[in-house]
């Protein structure tokens, strides 16, 4: 009958489908046989894709006990983001990879990305982290695969206005190592995605027991790792063309979330800024 990956969506309709009034199974039929277009379209998109109102797709969605299109959604795409391989994403986005406007294609979802970004920034968890990374002793920052390069460049920033700034990058396995001073009074900044990271969940769930506050850079759709952060700062993710998610959300949350930090404490940042200077005259550029 209704056919798909293996998603908490599709076994809701599977499981309701025999109830559903004939509205509502076209808008079924639709979903199941196209779950990834659907996760990143827009309400007004998949109504007329449907031939059907936007209203009775929003009722659709409470039939299957979602609180709204939003939320039905965003079970989508985080499950689309779990389930699919790189070589069925890869599929799936071949011929958009193909298209004359690619050029354009990507610069649309990147730029709806952050506008995504800037909608989900909750200003009270951004003061939160801002306050949490300010007191901290020693700020651990964690990000695996493709998200390392986002955490390296935090790193980088951050340790030019704070002191203990401390990157896990895993050289030659060493994570132990690395976090084994980690205590009550620290702050972890983590950059983790789904498919989320073994090794990475891992190593928050034993700072966490240690007492260290986490503040995770990840998704709206983080509810399966919720039990880890005490801050999140949630961003868009582009889709629909890219195998690979795109870093340019996180590192878009990344320079917000640097920037309040300088403007947070003053003496600090000036301090700390006078003190590299310091060191990078001691020969560090030519003299041109």
């Amino acid at each position: 009958m209704i056919e798909g990956k293996n998603m908490a969506i599709i076994s809701r309709i599977e499981t309701k489908y025999a109830d559903l009034t004939k509205t509502e199974r076209k808008i079924a039929d639709y979903i199941s046989g196209h779950a990834s277009e659907i996760a990143f379209k827009t309400l007004e998109e998949i109504a007329n894709d449907i031939g059907v109102s936007t209203t009775s797709v929003i009722r659709f969605s409470r039939t299957l006990e979602y609180e709204g299109y939003t939320q039905m959604q965003q079970s989508l795409q985080a499950s689309l983001m779990k389930k699919v391989s790189l070589p069925e994403r890869y599929d799936e986005n071949y011929e958009l990879l193909k298209r004359d406007n690619l050029l354009n294609d990507l610069l649309e979802a990147e730029i709806e990305s952050l506008k995504q970004s800037a909608a989900l920034l909750d200003d009270e968890n951004m003061s939160r982290a801002v306050k949490m990374i300010n007191s901290a002793n020693t700020v651990y920052i964690l990000g695996g695969r493709n998200a390392f390069g986002v955490a390296h460049y935090m790193a980088a920033n951050l340790s030019q206005i704070r002191r203990n700034i401390r990157l896990i990058d895993g050289i030659g396995g060493m994570y132990p190592e690395e976090i084994a001073g980690a205590a009550g009074g620290d702050v972890c900044i983590a950059y983790t995605f789904p498919r989320y990271q073994k090794m990475v969940l891992n190593l928050l769930t034993w700072m966490r027991a240690k007492g260290v506050k986490i503040i995770l850079i990840t998704t709206f759709s983080y509810e399966s790792i919720k039990h880890l952060g005490d801050v999140f700062l949630c961003c868009g993710m582009p889709a629909g063309i890219m195998m690979k998610d795109s870093m340019v959300s996180p590192m878009f949350i990344s320079n917000y979330l640097f920037n309040r930090i300088m403007a947070d404490d003053y003496p600090k940042t000036r301090l700390a800024l006078e003190e590299i200077e310091n060191l990078l005259d001691r020969g560090y550029y030519f003299g041109i």
